[in-house]
């Protein structure tokens, strides 16, 4: 009988490979493989292994050779006796069978494990109008049109009073909209609906606007569309209203108003972009103010805002544009959203913007966006940061370690845990666009798979000397000695048996005392072996394999050094702590007269509780191009390293988490990495970092 399975009974794809190849697979923590490509159920190595974990974990465990890790093991109990020393002449055993056995030698590379996947999914917004985009289509865009109404500086509509008639009229007649000079009206929608109705606020309006000598107005009230496209473009044009006003109008109740009026989201752009302000209050005359009255009046953050006040109201103290328009960015932040401008006229809700803040920072940049009702504020931001690419704000800011971890899985990072502002950073990658989940995907990013389920066993090659050569061949060449001597001995028998069958006298044969001789000698050499092979191994690594190992928990520098090489003789460090790489770093300072970290950060980490609810579980990042332990927190183990950008003399390493089921990366930590390791890092295809974790 042949079933024909439906539909609803086939099993829905958790994932999907780069070839767009389905996965199966349950919940679990995954990677992807940098040999196959294939996503894998992700093992971790760990100090301190749990049951409970989202992924599984393993003690931790070396791949260096065998006999170098038994050569170690038996060097450390003949000098530091213990009570395994009695396991000695057994591990002996077993150390003198790996001689014997020829071991695959570790194969060197000259990059680091690439990382293999990409974003197959589609993008919410686009750099480049040539690529789709989800955004275009479920707004229904067209991008020409859209461009030729959206630039126009003057607003579509007017309220124009007819002094023949005696009665006011909404006009939009571009000849007269385009040379009409108007009065821009701003105000607190809660503060005069608490004390008014819309129609006494239009009376107050319309007698201010004729007092001052004028006949045309711009209220939001009464020249905004209620349609969803109209009032887009509307907001697009918001900026240019309140530019090309004669003056900008502020209601207020009375007096105390000020601090409600300040606290709307669009009373900054209102008044930085206004050629002249005027305000009323209650039923007193209309009195013209500046910038200054209206910050000590009206803003709370004053202090913090004088800055942008006087660069961009004034001209005093100009602050290069970067830094205005992130402090424009943060001043409009701290604002409440509550506008009517993006309300219907019976204040309902029904129709705000979730991104309204964006659309009111960007009448400051010299290129804006269209709004878009269903778009959330990271995604209006990416937008906006690509539409205004010459400082590259977003390129720069994925760099950023955000000081709030909360924010850790979001591109947008307000303040660096490092301390560098976003001026600071050069960038390295380009931001090409941002998915419906908020990430960004970016082009041309460098970027290596971080090891996590054992320590590989690692090629690398230490100072040659003549010394460690001889010592390198010394346990082979007493194993030959050792079998030439028992071959000796035997050969010494056969004869003495001989010569005593044919009644020749004789004493100990000459081979047999020669052959006894090398035994002994050849046996002292093979029980001082291990030391041998452990010296033939010592020394400062000249040259390693690029690897970056992850471990859950806290291993030492020297603890590193033994799992990936070996144990050796000397005090060469092979493995340093890094000074200024991750937020738990230390340099040494005044004892030393090398820039080096100091010990005291794998103490600091150590001590600290294995989990912190904010920032996550503790780990350790080993890299074998520089020698260089990291400590750091995250709530997942990182699988991708990603090289971003550089600043103050280090590379900007994002370390990311994978979420299979949408081929993005969640950012789980940043760590300042020497910049030139970004060059044994493959480039990849296009990636997808930060926006939230899928429900």
């Amino acid at each position: 009988m042949n079933f024909v399975s439906t539909t609803a009974d086939q099993k829905k794809p958790q994932c999907y490979s780069s070839q767009l190849k389905p996965f199966y697979h349950g919940t679990a923590s995954r990677y992807t493989s940098p040999s196959s490509g294939k996503c894998k159920r992700l093992i971790v190595q760990s100090v301190n292994p749990s049951l409970t974990s989202d992924w599984n974990e393993d003690d931790v465990r070396s791949n260096a050779p065998l006999s170098t890790q038994l050569a170690g093991r038996l060097t450390r109990m003949m000098f530091n006796p213990s009570n395994e020393t009695f396991l000695w002449l057994f591990i002996w055993l077993f150390y003198i069978i790996t001689l014997l056995s020829p071991s695959r030698e570790p194969v060197f590379a000259a990059y680091y494990k690439p990382y293999l996947m990409r974003f197959v999914g589609q993008l919410w917004a686009a750099r480049s109008p040539r690529e789709y985009s989800l955004r275009v289509r479920a707004a229904d865009e067209d991008y020409g049109h859209v461009r030729r109404v959206t630039h126009a500086l003057y607003p579509r509509f007017l309220v124009v009073y007819d002094k023949d008639r005696r009665d006011w009229t909404r006009v939009d007649a571009e000849a007269v909209v385009r040379r009409k000079p108007y009065v821009a009206v701003t105000y607190c929608y809660a503060d005069v609906m608490n004390f008014g109705t819309t129609e006494a606020l239009i009376k107050r309006v319309r007698n201010a606007t004729l007092d001052q000598g004028f006949d045309a107005y711009w209220l939001d009230l009464e020249c905004l569309f209620e349609d969803p496209v109209q009032k887009a473009q509307d907001l697009y044009r918001m900026s240019d209203v309140y530019r090309l006003a004669s003056f900008t109008l502020i209601i207020l109740t009375d007096e105390s108003a000020w601090p409600a009026w300040g606290g709307r989201v669009w009373t900054l752009p209102e008044a930085l972009l206004s050629r002249e302000l005027r305000y009323l209050a209650g039923n007193n005359a209309v009195t013209p103010i500046s910038l200054i009255q209206i910050a000590s009046l009206a803003y709370s953050h004053h202090d913090e805002e004088s800055h942008i006040i006087n660069s961009y109201g004034l001209g005093k103290d100009p602050l290069e544009r970067l830094e205005r328009n992130l402090q424009l960015k943060e001043a409009i932040w701290r604002r409440q959203s509550s506008s009517s401008q993006l309300t219907s006229q019976e204040g309902s809700s029904q129709g705000r913007y979730h991104a309204e803040k964006v659309y009111a920072l960007m009448g400051f940049f010299e290129h804006r966006i269209l709004p878009n009702a269903e778009e959330t504020e990271l995604q209006a931001l990416a937008r906006l940061f690509m539409a205004n690419d010459n400082d590259r704000i977003a390129d720069r800011m994925i760099s950023m370690f955000p000081r709030d971890r909360r924010g850790i899985n979001q591109w947008y990072t307000k303040e660096d845990e490092y301390g560098a502002k976003l001026w600071d950073i050069e960038p390295a990658v380009q931001v090409i666009g941002i998915t419906s989940n908020g990430s960004l995907v970016l082009d041309g990013c460098r970027a290596a798979a971080i090891r996590w389920k054992n320590f590989p066993s690692v090629a690398f090659a230490t100072r040659r000397s003549i010394r460690r050569i001889l010592a390198h061949l010394l346990p082979y060449a007493s194993l030959i000695l050792f079998f030439t001597s028992c071959v000796t001995i035997s050969i010494g028998n056969q004869t003495a048996s001989t010569s005593s069958y044919y009644g020749t006298p004789s004493g100990t044969s000459p081979l047999v005392s020669g052959g006894g001789v090398l035994l002994a000698f050849s046996l002292i050499l093979l029980i001082f072996a291990p030391i041998f092979t452990t010296y033939a191994h010592s020394g400062r690594v000249v040259l390693a394999r690029p690897w970056l190992i992850g471990v859950k928990g806290v291993v030492s520098a020297q603890e590193a050094s033994d799992y990936l090489y070996g144990r050796q003789i000397g005090d060469v460090r092979r493995t340093l702590y890094t000074p200024s790489g991750s937020p738990l770093a230390r340099p040494r300072e005044g004892d030393s007269k090398f820039r080096e970290g100091h010990v005291s950060q794998y103490n600091e980490a150590l001590a600290a509780p294995p989990f912190d609810p904010i920032e996550g579980h503790m780990f350790t990042l080993v890299d074998t191009i520089s020698g260089t332990i990291y400590y750091f927190r995250a709530h997942r183990p990182p699988t991708v390293c990603l090289f971003t950008g550089s600043e103050g003399g280090q590379g900007r390493f994002v370390l990311a988490s994978e979420e299979c089921s949408s081929s993005e990366l969640r950012r789980e930590t940043v760590l300042r990495m020497p910049s030139f390791i970004s060059a044994y890092m493959h480039t990849s295809d296009w990636v997808a970092l930060g926006g939230t974790d899928k429900p």
